[in-house]
């Protein structure tokens, strides 16, 4: 897919190159800003292919792991036991199977799941920019984004992790069966017993020596039955979930009903022939785990674990950049041949939209096109020129995101990604502001080419999440819980280093020598992350295309 774009924009910077007038600019500007600010009444439009891939992020407090190492992206869903920490819901199931089982410290787990996750970013921005005056010029940036979540989902990958399973006895005849004949048997056992013993009341007869004899041990024998048999059809029969024949707890289970049938036959009732309540079969696969996130039965209520695409128009920006200084001169010769110590500076403010798709709620691994909040940015540029061939951009950013109000599944620590259903609420948001500083050293090789590099700083501030939510237990389904927003902040602050570089073609200098009839740059840049941190920092490959076009609207050349 890259290459048939990396073709495409080839063929774009081709085709696209036909019938420009006449603009003037800098000899080579290279990749990166810069503090050029176009001249009065010259129109350049920019369209840029930039193809992002990351696999890894740098962690913070992952257990394991020492903070800022990379770690897949999928360490979060990666878990060595999907349980009651996952699913809160399902303690009361554990306990129920604790008492059951005899098993003290039993830990109910549906098994292991791995989650690997690689994404890729397509931006397609197109770039308007004009020149108003001498020192103001004003554009437009639209990107179409496209992005693509690639996710492998595996559940129980050694084939023995999970203790429990889906309940058979919600669908199976058989279990059902069996279910009802437990019940029964026991149910008649009981019936029984205390029929003997109330017969044997009182009596002196031969036959009920015995029994007077152990008159209390029986009767504790009816009602630890009784109560095991009821929790046995209070789990078996209606909960979704119920231990794997073969392990621990159903193996304990099944002892305490050959126990049971023992102590009823001493005293003389064989009606218990069951070996105990059914259970389920098999652990669940990848396919299985994808339902209980999906179906509103188990409370999750969110997208499968899959491979998602998403492409729509990004966030848009709206903005102009104004000279502060220029001691290149207004000359053609003085901006194609500097010489001698030159600089130059600007200032710039955008306006970003929201027009872009925000990650969803209900989708733990997709990319959204945009963060869906408006932003105010303002910008630094400089440049510092030493003679015709090296000079060097150094630009400053500043991001106020302003706050909104945004739908999201409210954790309890970052790491508790399976969130479920009752947890999405609209909260106050308020994303941190951001700092970047970017150097671009160049040298202009000749009057064609050029070569550069590049190092990049950003610094995002701690998020603001706010408000207090109280859920009943009818919609959690074990007991009143209190959500608080603010522990979305943990993690959301992040540092990263970038380095990178590139080329530049121009036949600018050949254009203003009449040697070129269409005055066009080609740049090609790649960069990537070498440092990050904070919890939540990917890191970054990038390769960048970019074509610019000049024209002339109005004025002199």
């Amino acid at each position: 897919m890259r290459r048939r774009l990396t073709r495409a924009f080839a063929f774009a910077i081709l085709s696209t190159a036909a019938a420009a007038p006449p603009a003037h600019s800098q000899r080579v500007l290279g990749v990166g800003d810069d503090a050029l600010v176009l001249p009065r009444g010259v129109l350049r439009v920019r369209v840029l292919g930039q193809f992002t891939e990351f696999n890894e992020r740098y962690g913070l407090d992952t257990p394991g792991r020492p903070d800022g190492a990379l770690e897949p992206l999928g360490v979060d869903l990666t878990l060595d036991t999907l349980g009651v920490l996952q699913f809160p819901n399902l303690a009361s199931l554990q306990a129920g199977l604790r008492s059951l089982s005899g098993i003290p410290n039993f830990g109910l787990t549906l098994g292991n799941t791995v989650v690997g996750i690689s994404n890729r970013v397509t931006a397609i921005p197109i770039v308007i920019e004009a020149g108003l005056t001498s020192k103001l010029s004003v554009g437009v940036t639209i990107p179409y984004v496209r992005t693509r979540s690639n996710v492998t989902f595996l559940a129980n990958t050694g084939g023995f992790q999970g203790n429990v399973g889906f309940n058979p006895a919600l669908g199976n005849p058989t279990a059902i069966a069996q279910n009802m004949a437990f019940a029964a048997q026991f149910s008649s056992a009981a019936a029984q017993l205390n029929a003997s013993l109330t017969a044997c009341l009182g009596s002196t007869a031969p036959q009920c020596a015995a029994l007077n004899a152990q008159r209390g041990n029986a009767q504790a024998l009816i009602a630890s039955a009784s109560q095991f048999a009821a929790g046995v059809g209070q789990i078996y029969s209606t909960s979704p979930f119920v231990p794997i024949a073969g392990t621990d707890a159903q193996l304990a289970i099944d002892a305490r009903v050959a126990a049971f049938k023992a102590l009823y036959a001493s005293f003389g009732v064989t009606s218990i022939t069951t070996t105990g309540p059914f259970a389920s079969q098999t652990r669940l696969t990848a396919r299985d785990a994808q339902q209980i996130l999906t179906q509103p039965a188990f409370g999750v209520l969110s997208d499968p674990l899959q491979t998602v695409d998403r492409g729509h128009i990004g966030d848009i920006d709206i903005g102009g950049e104004f000279a502060l200084f220029d001691t290149f001169g207004g000359s053609t010769e003085a901006r194609m041949s500097p010489k001698g110590l030159n600089y130059r500076a600007a200032v710039g403010a955008v306006v970003r939209l929201p027009t872009g798709q925000g990650d969803s709620p209900n989708n733990f691994t997709d990319l959204g096109t945009g963060q869906g909040q408006t932003d105010l940015e303002g910008r630094f540029f400089g440049d510092v020129l030493i003679g015709s061939r090296f000079w060097q951009s150094f630009v400053v950013r500043y991001i106020n995101q302003l706050a909104d109000n945004e739908f999201i599944r409210i954790t309890d620590l970052p790491g508790r990604t399976l969130a479920p259903q009752y947890r999405r609420q609209k909260v106050e948001r308020d994303l941190g502001n951001v700092f970047e500083f970017e150097t671009t050293p160049r040298v202009v090789i000749n009057q064609f080419f050029a070569v550069s590099g590049m190092y990049f700083f950003r610094r995002k501030s701690e998020d603001s999440y706010k408000g207090m939510y109280t859920i009943p237990a009818g919609e959690t389904g074990f007991t009143d819980i209190t959500l608080n927003a603010a522990t979305l902040n943990l993690e959301t602050e992040a540092r990263e280093h970038r380095i990178g570089g590139g080329i530049s073609f121009s036949n600018l200098y050949a254009f203003e020598q009449g040697k070129a009839k269409i005055p066009f740059e080609v740049t090609y840049l790649h960069w990537q992350t070498t440092g990050g941190s904070g919890g939540n920092q990917p890191k970054f490959f990038t390769d960048q295309i970019q074509l610019r076009l000049y024209s002339r609207l109005f004025g002199g050349k």
